[in-house]
């Protein structure tokens, strides 16, 4: 384990997340009429600091806060202007310092492989390109001149759109590909832990809930799914995610509601009953307590001009 610049006790945590605690699988959301995600996260005290994996590559900035990182088995501080390029099923997680206050800030970009098509990274010009996605199961942090440039493209595919966020996203890996000043993170022979059976059924159930959450997805339809009980499926879904499933399909939904008011000119109620809720008062009422709007105010802050 690779371990720099940490306090005891922030080893100790980091520890303890990467032993004691299966990772979580986390599913990424994409939007609506996109290939990949381009997101950014602020929270208003510390990052969620969960220990998780996912099948996307990730591309983490670091724009504000700072804390301890862990990337397999590689432990290290982070601070803003990090760039960090993390390979898919590779468990990973940032944790602010206890004593970090105001806004903690990431643009992160998401991808799955075959985001291009099955074979498009195979193709003799990709080569490079494909070495790096191999690299990158190790985790790869980029040196800061070569971070700057990059961090640059992706503040400005936070507003582009079409085959230029496609562009932008090659060009990043082209120099991703070419640069030198990159260094793997975790150990060649780090071992993952991950309990790919029990990933796999929650990957069922992620599918189940992504296909049909505009229809009726009770827990019980998804216990089945997940070949459990009602009961059982509750808490393992909870333990998995640190959600109930009920509040995950809530936030889902709304977070298509999201998109819907952004990107469509259609009433409320319309979107409301697009987005798997039967009821307008309810839908009105979870969008305002998850996005502090209600859903017209959110269409007009944010409605495309």
């Amino acid at each position: 384990m690779t371990v720099r610049g940490m306090s005891k006790r922030a080893i100790e945590l980091l520890l303890n997340i990467g032993v004691d605690m299966q990772p979580l699988l986390i599913k990424v959301n994409v939007p609506e009429k996109a290939s990949f995600s381009v997101n950014r996260y602020a929270y208003t005290d510390h990052f969620p600091g969960v220990w998780h994996f996912h099948e996307e590559y990730e591309l983490t900035l670091i724009e504000k806060s700072y804390g301890s990182r862990m990337v397999g088995d590689h432990i290290e501080r982070f601070e803003a202007g990090d760039l960090i390029f993390i390979g898919k099923d590779l468990p990973h997680t940032w944790r602010n310092d206890e004593k970090v206050k105001g806004v903690s800030e990431a643009l992160v970009i998401h991808f799955l492989e075959d985001f291009l098509g099955a074979s498009f990274f195979s193709l003799p010009e990709m080569y490079r390109i494909k070495r790096l996605l191999e690299r990158s199961g190790r985790g790869l942090k980029v040196q800061r001149k070569e971070a700057r440039s990059i961090a640059g493209i992706m503040r400005l595919m936070e507003t582009s759109t079409g085959a230029e966020r496609i562009l932008q996203l090659l060009k990043i890996l082209h120099l991703l590909a070419e640069t030198e000043d990159i260094e793997e993170l975790s150990s060649e022979g780090f071992t993952n832990s991950i309990h790919y059976a029990d990933s796999d059924r929650l990957k069922r159930v992620y599918e189940y809930i992504m296909n049909n959450f505009q229809e009726d997805i009770s827990l019980s339809r998804a216990a089945g799914v997940a070949n459990m009980s009602p009961t059982a499926f509750s808490r393992y879904f909870k333990n998995r995610t640190r959600k109930s499933y009920t509040q995950f399909v809530i936030e889902l939904k709304i977070g298509y509601a999201c998109k819907l008011l952004i990107n469509e000119k259609i009433s409320v109620a319309d979107v409301c009953y697009q987005s798997g809720f039967q009821n307008l008062s309810n839908f009105n009422q979870q969008f305002k307590s998850i996005t502090s709007l209600t859903p017209k105010k959110y269409q007009i802050l944010h409605a495309v001009k």
